[in-house]
């Protein structure tokens, strides 16, 4: 019974030396079964995707805005040579998210509730360190190791076996450690890039407080979850964390009159669609109307729904209890 054991252990040790790698980030070396390529034909393949899900925010100046600042962060970042693009997508949910291969999104959602340029710099340069510490080439390759040990370990052990869903419960929950720890390296690397180009990396941490808001009012009435649970820190952990990471990287590189930009940013978003954009339909008195498309269709009464761009859906697992 342990002879499949060991096949696994040493498939696990032949993947290791031959897919050993330099992070551009932290110079070390560390295991990866994702090349450049891969990452950045997946990023290729991906961004369609992204597009026909939510569709692109119609602001020539908004998506001017996110470009320009983009692409002078990833000049300073550790891996320069990669070719971005960084698109505002029309979704009202706060976030914004990478793909392999120097592909950022930020959705309308999260513009809209930035105070200043400052705090969307922090937050583009925590996006642009998930790209360059390849952050998701890593967890990709965790995963793959840890499923194969866990597998062979079942295969040689019947009392493993028995307690099989534990333990991947177990291979999980130690994923989301290494979640938390890729979110704070990439807010550290949000507040060097942001640093570079001259904003203050400060108001990076004054938005996790407005995460920390609207965090609060999403679970209002329900238990919070807790944060060995969530694959990002705590808001509030984060604040401290990188208002101190800003302070100590402004000091070792002695910035001075960095930029907030208050007032430019909020005559850049005057007239963003806040919310659900009505465009794209909207639900009244148990019916859902597309007005550009002129359709209109019936919805259960006191089911929650989601609509897009390319899709009204109102699952069963959705359904207010």
């Amino acid at each position: 019974m342990k002879r499949p054991f060991l096949f696994a252990c040493n498939a696990a040790f032949l993947l290791l030396l031959a897919a050993c790698t330099t992070n551009p980030v932290t110079g070390k070396k560390q295991v990866s079964l994702m090349s450049e390529s891969q990452e950045v034909a997946l990023g290729q393949q991906s961004d369609p995707q992204v597009l026909a899900q939510f569709g692109l925010v119609e602001n020539p100046a908004l998506q001017r805005f996110i470009q320009d600042k983009g692409q002078k962060m990833a000049a300073v970042s550790h891996r320069p040579e990669l070719k971005y693009e960084f698109k505002v997508v029309d979704s009202p949910v706060i976030n914004a998210f990478a793909v392999p291969g120097g592909y950022v999104y930020f959705t309308r959602g999260i513009m809209a509730h930035f105070n200043n340029e400052a705090q969307f710099a922090g937050v583009l340069g925590h996006e642009i360190g998930h790209i360059t510490a390849r952050h998701s080439a890593q967890q990709q390759t965790k995963a793959t190791f840890g499923q194969l040990l866990l597998i062979g370990g079942m295969i040689a052990s019947p009392q493993l076996a028995q307690y099989g869903e534990q333990a991947m419960q177990g291979l999980q929950v130690l994923f989301l450690k290494f979640g938390r720890d890729d979110e704070r390296e990439s807010d550290r690397l949000g507040v060097e890039y942001s640093t570079k180009i001259g904003y203050d990396a400060k108001e990076m941490a004054d938005f996790f407080l407005t995460l920390q808001r609207e965090q609060e009012k999403a679970s209002a009435g329900a238990e919070p979850i807790p944060s060995f649970l969530s694959s990002h820190p705590n808001p509030e952990d984060r604040y401290n964390t990188v208002k101190q990471l800003a302070a100590e990287t402004q000091q070792q590189v002695g910035a001075t009159n960095l930029a907030v930009g208050r007032d430019s940013y909020l005559r850049m978003i005057e007239g963003l669609v806040y919310g659900d954009d009505p465009k794209q339909g909207f639900v009244e008195n148990s019916t859902f109307y597309h007005p550009e498309l002129k359709f209109q269709f019936s919805v259960p009464t006191g089911w929650k729904h989601q609509n897009s761009p390319s899709s009204f859906r109102w699952p069963p697992l959705m359904a207010k209890p």
